[in-house]
Formats: C-alpha cells, sequence, structure tokens
C-alpha cells in the first residue's frame, strides 16, 4: 500500500510538470510587407475551434496555447495571404503578411483567352459561381440584376419562361435587337441562358466596351456576356459526388384593387342609369337590372358583406410549387479533370395550367495527353417545356389579365357567386358584343406549349509547339428543335366565336463553328508579350414549318392529328441559311507590370449584308498603367492598387434576318380577266449596300484599391456613338412596299458605371462584405432618315390613339408620347342653364372633340401649342415620360459567423416610367357589365348619382360630390375613348429586397463521421418586398417585344415572392 501511494504521487507530479512544460504563453507581432502593423489579424491554433485572439492597436497578441510542441499558428487578415508558423516551444513569434494578389490574379474572359484582371485594360464585369449558387432561379440571367454596374436586367413579366434582357450601357439599335451576344465555353448561344443549368456556370463575364468586344466584330456592339463552365474538381484525388436540391413555394407578390361586389353592383346601377338616359335600346334597363341584382336601396344589405369571386385569387393566386435537384461527379488527377451532372427543375406558374420544366445532362472534360498537347470537351443536352397561356399574349378585349380583372364580381340575388366559377357568363358581352371568356375556363382550353431541346457537343485541342508558340483548334457543333403547340378547344373563346382551331410550328436549326488560333508569349524582367492570331468560320441553317386548321369535329385528339381539322392557311415552309467567316488578331504587352497595351482588329465576312459590303473591319485599342507600382505612389502608402484605363474601339450589329439586302419573291393572285391569276412579285426591296451597325466606344476607367484590397472602387465613364442603325424605314405607298432595311440614323450613349466592394469587419469569427453598383446612362438619337420625329403606337387595343411612343433627333430614346393630362373638366368650367339644363364650356378653356358636347367629368388635356381657338388637336401632344431609368444598382451585403452565412441584396431604380396601359384600358367605366380597377372606384371616378341613387341635377351639388376626383365620367370613357395621356404615366422608380439567403455549413469533424466533405442547409426568400409609387403589380416590366415601344405594361403576368429551402452535399 505504501508503494503503490508513492508510484501515485510521483505519477501526478510528471504529469503536472509534463503538463507546464507543453503549455506555453506566446507573444508577438503581425505586420504587412511594408512594416505597418496589422489591426485585427486573426490568430488562432490550427485545428480548435473556440480558441484564438487578435491584433491589437499596434498589431501585437497574446495567446495561450497548450502543446508547444505540435501547435500551429495560423495568422490571417482579408487581402493577405494566410500563414501557418509552428510553435516549435518559441515564446516570440512575429509575422510578416504579404498582400494576397488572388482578386487582382482573379483571371477574367476576355474572348479567346484570359487574363489576370490586374492586367485587364478593357472594361468587364464578373460574377463567379459563389455568387450564383445563393440566387436559385431558373435563368441565370434573372440572378444578374443589380450585381453588375452598366449592365441593365429585365424581365418582361413574372410568366414561367418569360423573355430576360440585358441591356449592356443602353444598347445601340432603334428598330433591331439590342440584346448581347452570348459565349457559352466559346461558342455562341442564340438562347442566351435560358435554357443552361445555372448551377453548371463557373463565371459571367461581361465584356461593356468595344476595347474589349471588338475582337467578336459584327456581333459585339451590344456587349459580350462570356459564360465558362465548370469543368472538374479544384482539388486532385478521388473523384466527388455532389447533390444540390431545393424545393420552394410562391405566391402573388401583389395583386390589382377592384371593385368590390357592393362597389361593383352599385357601378352597374348608375351605368345603367347613364345608359337609359342617352336613349341606349341596346341595354336590358332597369328592371331587368333590378331583377338580377335587387334594389337599390337594399345593394349595402345584400352585399356590403359579400365576399364574391376574386378572379385573381382563382387563376393567379395558387401556391405554386417549384423543384430542383442536380447530382453531379467530378474530379482531377495529375492529368485529367471531368465533371457529369444532370439536373432537373419544375416550376409551377403562378397562373393555373401554367409551368415551366427543364432536364439539363453535361459532361467536360480536359486531359494533358503529352506536355504538348492538352485535349477539352463539352457535351450537353438540354430540355425546356412550357406550358400554359400568359396573360398579355393578345390586345385589347382577348387579353388574359383584362378578363381577370373585368369579369364581374358577384351573380347578384338569383344565385350563388360560385356559379360563375364553372361556366361562362352570359351577360358579360364586351363593347364587341363578342362573349368575355371566363378567366379559369380560357386557361383550361387554351393551349400554349413551347418546348426546346438542344444538344452541343464542342471540342478542342491546344498543341505547344515551340517555346512560347502554341495553337488552339476548336470545333462545336448546335442542333436545335423548337416546338410551339397551340390549340384553342371546344369551350374556348375562339371556338364559341368560330371553331376549335389547332395549330403546330417547328423550328429547327443547326450551326457549326471552328476556330483557330494561334498564340505567341515571351516575358522577362520588364517586358511581357502576347500574341494571337485567328480564323474563325461559323455557319448556320435554319428550317421552319407551320400548320395550322380549324373545323375540328371535337378536342379528343387535339393536335395529334391535324388532317381531322380544314386547314385554316396556307402550310408554312421556310428555309434560312447565313455564314459568317472572320480573321482577327491582338497584341498584349505590359511593361515592368505598369504600363499595359492591348491592340486588336477583326474582319467579318457575312452572308447577310449586301454584296458591296461583305466585309467589316473592327479595330481597337487599349492601355493601362498601373500607378501603385510606381515609386511615388508606393510612397503615399494609401492605395494597394491604383491603376488608370482608357480604350476606344469599333464593334458591329448584324442583328437582322437573314436575306434582308436580296429582292424576295413570293406567291401572289391577280385578277385577270373575269378570274385571278396565280404568280409572284417582289415582296422586298433589294438594298445591296446594306452593312452593319457601327459602334465606336470610348471608355475611361480607374481602379482603387486601399488597405490591401479591403476597399476595392471602380468608376468608369463611357461614350458609346453608333452609326448606320438598321432601321425598318417606312416607304409611300406608291412604292407598292411598305418598308425596307436601310442604313441611316445615329445614337448615342453616355454614361458612368461605379462598383464599390468593402470589407467591413473582419475577425476570427464574423465577417461583413458589402458590395455596391451603380449605372446611369443617357441616351439620345443624332441622327434619322426621313422625318425628324417618328411615332409608333404600342400594340395593346387602342388603335385610334394614334401612337404612344416618339423617337426624335436630339431626344433620347424611350420616349413616351400622348396628350398632358390637366384632369377633369370641373363643373366651375362652364356656364349652366337651369332650363335646359345643359353645360356650356366657357370661353378660353381647351377643350378636344365637339365642344359642345364637353360636359363635366370629360378628360381634360393641356393647350400645349397654345392654339387661340383652344382646340385639343394632334399638335397638342408631347413627350410625357421616359422608359429608360435615370440610375440603377444593387446593394449587396453578405455575413458570415462561424458556419452561419447570411446575403441581403436589394437591387434599386431610380427616374423611369412605365406606361400603365393595364389601368388605361381597366378603368373604362363605361363597359357594359365589366368591372374595373379600385382606382375608379367612386372615391376617385366622376359619379353622376347622389346617396339616394337619383340622377343629381343640381350643379352645386354635382362639383362637391366630384371633387377632386381624378377617373373620367362614363361618357368620356368608354371604348371609344382611346386617348394615351399622362395619367397613365407612372413613376417605375422602386427599391426592392431581392433576395435574402441564411446558410448553415456544417463543421467537417461532424460531417467526416458519416461520410461526407460538405453538408450546407439554406433557406432563400425571392421578390420579398417592393416600395415603388408604381400602382401596376411590379415596376420592372416591358410587355411590348418590340424596341420601339419600350416600358409599357399591359396585362402583364404578376411576379411571385418565393421561398426556397435547398441543401448542398458532397460525398
Amino acid at each position: 500500500m505504501y508503494n503503490f501511494k508513492k508510484l501515485l504521487l510521483f505519477l501526478t507530479a510528471f504529469t503536472c510538470v509534463s503538463a507546464y512544460a507543453q503549455s506555453l504563453i506566446v507573444t508577438g507581432k503581425v505586420v504587412d510587407s511594408e512594416g505597418y502593423e496589422v489591426i485585427g489579424s486573426s490568430v488562432t491554433v490550427k485545428g480548435l475551434t473556440g480558441t484564438g485572439t487578435v491584433t491589437d492597436i499596434n498589431g501585437n497578441f497574446t495567446l495561450k496555447i497548450n502543446d508547444a510542441s505540435k501547435d500551429i499558428l495560423v495568422f490571417s487578415y482579408v487581402g493577405m495571404i494566410t500563414q501557418e508558423v509552428k510553435v516549435n516551444k518559441q515564446r516570440v513569434i512575429n509575422v510578416t503578411l504579404q498582400a494576397n494578389t488572388v482578386m487582382l490574379d482573379e483571371v477574367v474572359a476576355i474572348g479567346y483567352a484570359t487574363v489576370k484582371r490586374k492586367d485587364l485594360t478593357g472594361s468587364v464585369a464578373s460574377i463567379s459561381s459563389q455568387e450564383l449558387i445563393k440566387i436559385p432561379v431558373s435563368d441565370v440571367t434573372q440572378a444578374l440584376s443589380g450585381r453588375m454596374a452598366g449592365v441593365l436586367v429585365q424581365q418582361s413579366e413574372g410568366a414561367p419562361g418569360a423573355s430576360v434582357s440585358i441591356r449592356v450601357r443602353g444598347g445601340i439599335s432603334i428598330t433591331q435587337s439590342n440584346d448581347p451576344l452570348y459565349i457559352i465555353d466559346g461558342f455562341p448561344s442564340e438562347d442566351g441562358m435560358s435554357t443552361i443549368d445555372p448551377a453548371e456556370i463557373e463565371t459571367i463575364d461581361v465584356l461593356k466596351d468595344a476595347s474589349a468586344t471588338a475582337i467578336y466584330g459584327a456581333r459585339g456592339a451590344n456587349g459580350v456576356v462570356v459564360i465558362t463552365t465548370k469543368n472538374g474538381s479544384k482539388s486532385s484525388g478521388k473523384a466527388t459526388v455532389n447533390f444540390d436540391a431545393y424545393w420552394g413555394a410562391k405566391t402573388l407578390a401583389k395583386k390589382l384593387d377592384v371593385l368590390s361586389p357592393y362597389e361593383f353592383v352599385k357601378l352597374d346601377y348608375e351605368r345603367t342609369l347613364w345608359r337609359i338616359g342617352n336613349g341606349d335600346t341596346s341595354s336590358d334597363g332597369m328592371e331587368a337590372w333590378k331583377k338580377r341584382y335587387g334594389e337599390y336601396s337594399d345593394l349595402e344589405s345584400n352585399y356590403i358583406s359579400r365576399k364574391g369571386i376574386d378572379w385573381q385569387e382563382e387563376t393567379l393566386g395558387r401556391t405554386a410549387l417549384t423543384q430542383n435537384y442536380r447530382i453531379s461527379v467530378s474530379g482531377k488527377t495529375d492529368k485529367m479533370n471531368y465533371s457529369l451532372a444532370y439536373s432537373y427543375y419544375d416550376e409551377e406558374g403562378a397562373m393555373v395550367y401554367s409551368s415551366n420544366k427543364k432536364h439539363n445532362i453535361s459532361f467536360n472534360i480536359n486531359h494533358a495527353v503529352s506536355n504538348w498537347l492538352t485535349i477539352n470537351s463539352r457535351i450537353s443536352y438540354d430540355q425546356m417545356r412550357i406550358e400554359g397561356m400568359g396573360t398579355s399574349e393578345n390586345t385589347d378585349r382577348f387579353n388574359k389579365m383584362q378578363h381577370i380583372i373585368q369579369y364581374r364580381p358577384t351573380i347578384g340575388i338569383q344565385g350563388a357567386d360560385a356559379d360563375l366559377l364553372f361556366g361562362e357568363d352570359p351577360i358579360l358581352a364586351d363593347d364587341s358584343g363578342n362573349v368575355m371568356q371566363n378567366p379559369l375556363i380560357s386557361a383550361a382550353e387554351e393551349i400554349n406549349n413551347r418546348e426546346w431541346r438542344t444538344f452541343q457537343a464542342n471540342g478542342g485541342a491546344t498543341i505547344k509547339l515551340w517555346k512560347g508558340f502554341s495553337f488552339r483548334s476548336t470545333v462545336g457543333m448546335r442542333y436545335q428543335t423548337r416546338r410551339n403547340d397551340i390549340f384553342y378547344g371546344a369551350d374556348s373563346q375562339t371556338a364559341k366565336r368560330s371553331s376549335i382551331y389547332g395549330s403546330i410550328t417547328n423550328i429547327e436549326s443547326s450551326s457549326l463553328q471552328n476556330s483557330n488560333v494561334l498564340s505567341y508569349s515571351w516575358k522577362n524582367s520588364s517586358h511581357d508579350v502576347a500574341i494571337m492570331a485567328g480564323h474563325e468560320f461559323v455557319t448556320k441553317w435554319t428550317r421552319q414549318f407551320s400548320a395550322g386548321a380549324t373545323q375540328f369535329p371535337n378536342d379528343e385528339i387535339g393536335l395529334a392529328d391535324l388532317s381531322l381539322g380544314t386547314p385554316s392557311t396556307p402550310t408554312s415552309n421556310e428555309n434560312y441559311d447565313d455564314k459568317l467567316l472572320s480573321f482577327f488578331t491582338r497584341v498584349n504587352y505590359a511593361h515592368m507590370n505598369r504600363y499595359l497595351f492591348t491592340a486588336s482588329i477583326r474582319a467579318d465576312g457575312s452572308s447577310k449584308f449586301g454584296k458591296n459590303n461583305k466585309w467589316g473591319y473592327f479595330p481597337a485599342v487599349s492601355a493601362a498603367w498601373r500607378l501603385s507600382e510606381e515609386t511615388f505612389i508606393k510612397n503615399i502608402g494609401i492605395f494597394s492598387d491604383l491603376k488608370l484605363r482608357i480604350g476606344y474601339g469599333l464593334a458591329g450589329n448584324n442583328r437582322i434576318n437573314n436575306y434582308q439586302s436580296l429582292a424576295i419573291m413570293s406567291s401572289v393572285t391577280a385578277a385577270s380577266g373575269n378570274g385571278a391569276q396565280a404568280g409572284y412579285a417582289s415582296n422586298q426591296v433589294p438594298n445591296p449596300d446594306l452593312k452593319w451597325e457601327a459602334n465606336k466606344t470610348f471608355n475611361l476607367g480607374m481602379d482603387f484599391g486601399f488597405i490591401n484590397q479591403r476597399i476595392t472602387f471602380s468608376p468608369e465613364f463611357y461614350i458609346n456613338r453608333s452609326s448606320n442603325l438598321l432601321l425598318d424605314a417606312k416607304l409611300p405607298y406608291s412604292s407598292g412596299y411598305q418598308s425596307m432595311i436601310i442604313n441611316a440614323g445615329e445614337t448615342q450613349n453616355i454614361g458612368i458605371d461605379l462598383t464599390l466592394n468593402t470589407v467591413n469587419i473582419s475577425n476570427k469569427n464574423f465577417t461583413w462584405n458589402t458590395s455596391i453598383t451603380f449605372s446611369h446612362n443617357k441616351n439620345k438619337v443624332n441622327r434619322l432618315t426621313g422625318e425628324s420625329i417618328q411615332l409608333y403606337l404600342a400594340n395593346f387595343g387602342y388603335s385610334g390613339a394614334g401612337a404612344s411612343h416618339q423617337i426624335g433627333v436630339g431626344q433620347p430614346l424611350g420616349q413616351f408620347y400622348g396628350y398632358v393630362t390637366e384632369g377633369l373638366y370641373q363643373v366651375s368650367d362652364f356656364d349652366y342653364d337651369p332650363t335646359t339644363q345643359k353645360y356650356t364650356l366657357k370661353e378660353g378653356i381647351p377643350y378636344h372633340g365637339d365642344k359642345a358636347s364637353i360636359q363635366p367629368g370629360y378628360w381634360k388635356f393641356k393647350n400645349v401649342d397654345g392654339s387661340e381657338d383652344n382646340l385639343i388637336t394632334e399638335n397638342d401632344k408631347t413627350v410625357i415620360g421616359n422608359a429608360s431609368p435615370n440610375f440603377y444598382g444593387g446593394i449587396n451585403n453578405t455575413f458570415a459567423y462561424k458556419n452561419f452565412d447570411l446575403s441581403i441584396f436589394l437591387t434599386y431604380s431610380y427616374g423611369g416610367e412605365v406606361l400603365n396601359a393595364t389601368k388605361l384600358t381597366n378603368t373604362k367605366t363605361a363597359l357594359t357589365n365589366k368591372n374595373v380597377l379600385a382606382i375608379a372606384s367612386e372615391t376617385n371616378r366622376w359619379v353622376t348619382i347622389n346617396n339616394d341613387g337619383n340622377i343629381i341635377t343640381d350643379p352645386e351639388e354635382l362639383a362637391t360630390v366630384n371633387a377632386g376626383k381624378t377617373v373620367a365620367c362614363f361618357d368620356d370613357n368608354g371604348s371609344n375613348n382611346t386617348y394615351i395621356h399622362s395619367w397613365a404615366i407612372e413613376d417605375a422608380s422602386f427599391l426592392k429586397l431581392s433576395n435574402v439567403t441564411l446558410g448553415y455549413t456544417f463543421p467537417k469533424r461532424i460531417i467526416n463521421k458519416i461520410g461526407l466533405s460538405k453538408l450546407r442547409v439554406y433557406a432563400t426568400g425571392n421578390n420579398l418586398f417592393t416600395w415603388s409609387p408604381y400602382t401596376g403589380f411590379d415596376p420592372e416590366v416591358s410587355t411590348m417585344s418590340s424596341p420601339l415601344t419600350p416600358g409599357v405594361d399591359f396585362g402583364a403576368y404578376p411576379r411571385s415572392r418565393s421561398f426556397v429551402f435547398g441543401i448542398n452535399v458532397s460525398f
């Protein structure tokens, strides 16, 4: 027992001595490469969580460690390279951290090559997969909104698969497409990014100025979006299996207020009295109205608490589900990396019977065959199917949103309101006498299905010839089929007006591209030279077939057999071919890593243009001065990066249809004696001088970096002048033609782009980063062909309105055109004769139409031209707004606390306007039996009855009741009163909480035990809140497809607010 006690005492003492020998207090100081203290540097023990400290104001630290022999200290700071130092029983450890040039060494795609961002001389905006993965969307274009300065992203509406447009620095064209060129892994994509799986993208680089885009020649004038896909694991070792999934639900972000059943019935009562008073015999009279809705004195008791039918809720109010699954296998060895991925996306639309489904499969491989040969290949198949009608396809009375808003909310006293859900309402005849469609039946009976199937394969080989020389050859092919099925069933509006109708359109296209590039690079201590010269050939063919039929015996078979119907239109079969042959070269030179120079030129020969202008030449030059490498700047000790960039270049736009320069013959039927003779005639004026639009760009930019890139700021100023615009010029009727494509006109865009990135807080447990973008663009038309002022009408059923948009020399694009509204005519504007009970407009007050017919409550327009007779004419129409914002951008804040991450992203826009055609067409109170938006309630509209339901005959009472009213009376608010005026122009400025994502990444020490290398879960909310004065669904809207009529909201499919839960797993 005594010996045991001695042994225990010895072991205890030994343990204590050992423990004391292993633990240690370490002190030290952390400085940067210039010897300045690094304040707030994180000092932790490798492998141990919850231990560590940060340096104080003098860069000093004190840290107790447990194992002086084995522990390793980790020193880290934002913008600097992390260092690891083994303690090895040292009591004092001083560390010098070097600047981390990763941000400056970030690789940027510039067309046929890549450069480090620090060597960039042009204007390029970039976004990486780390940012994209936080935004679960079907079309990655949506995720770019507000994240890149100078890049305006706008979704036309909220329908599944709705088009998303990108405008780089304003766009240059007036009548042709302003879409940028999309390049995916070196090959063009005509579908933008709509079919590609967002999770497959590694980086997106947007080339903004001509010094960067000129290398793409005739296709680069509207900017170039270069997409680089993932090609394998970033680290060598065994294969990694990744599984990503998310599930979501979405509901309408906003509904438009319409009249309640009580308000509607009261309106219809007043409307019926008005019609009877005007001698309208087509109305079924007050007795019929009472039979339908009851006595006026009973309206409040019958309808004030009656819910009625909310047609927006019935058609658009469902909780739509979204699901996405992606599985990939990737790996890397010393000589090869690869990636195989499959994804499935399924999205229900807010509108019943609408959806979007996508399948994507891709395989990427890169293989270093030898030290002189590397090959790569990418094969992908994408399938997208969009089902269901939208809300804005058709004009006026067939517009789906118009039916949803105008369908009456109550059936009256003769039945239950729910009866309206299951059949057509026979009393709802529109202004042309055609039956208005129950929106639920319309959605079920009108089929509009679109499907894209795209197969793409490309590959390349890079050969190292001899020192400094390499040759790369790439070949790619793309094959796509597009099918559009339209079918109007037996219960559809079309079938009831005529017959069952169906049509099929098939478009088949294929393209082949071959690029060959010879490169040379040489570098010593003072000079760095890179030269490349290349050749490219692109050929494409398109085949289109369409057929339609009516008079189907029933709708059971649908489109399975068109021969069951009667051909409605001649079968169409069209073929198109175009080719592009190109030669290009570029030189990059850097002297002492300070003075950078880039020059390029491309020659394009295109089959699209006239025989006199087949070839175009597109030069560019840019330079940069890295001032931060100069001694006099280094001595200041403020900048971690300072670079001045300047560039000038010429790029082209060839976005026109094929054969526009040629004389086209088409079949015609002409009178011949007493009969008709079939033959052919020219339907297009040839233009052998047709050529590309040319965009000359000047760009001046600065890149600032402070506190080891903890703060970066990049302002840019640009001037884009575009000439030889491809205009669809109108021709006189005497020519026998309507229009022809010519080169005429000139536009100008001047603007600034600002990008600010900051690391606000960074320590061992918490980081906070902010990114802000700001863009301002001002455009102007310098020259037009023909008249200096040209007018265009957006197609929303206002055929008698004259015009909705104006384009004029010396004026900006996107201008709305119409009358200036000065409210409504008030009773005080008239002389009243109590004997005849007639109102006569006073002298000196402007009027439109017949002066004698003007009554209190009519729309009142401004006498803009100052005519002495005060008659409002076409000369009084003027510019009443502009669709282009004054400035726009985004604010992104990302936070990380231990294993939690949070991002909050806002987008904003200020100064643009929208022509709210939905409001204009759905506040027409005179249309029989139709409901209207709540903005036309009795609180806002001119009323003609008092609370007892009697016509107001006393002018003082009429004036009192209608003080401050803003919506015209029945007489000036019917189907024939199609004015476009400033009342419908609304401020579209907004601040939007676009995205909030909260995620948690599980510690590796936990997930490694179950065989996982990564496990992250997250929740995301999209389109959460919008602060805007705009009264429509969403201020980010443009439902017209023509670039001549932007900023119109006519029946736009409303956007949804979505909530998503997701998981990222790696094995």
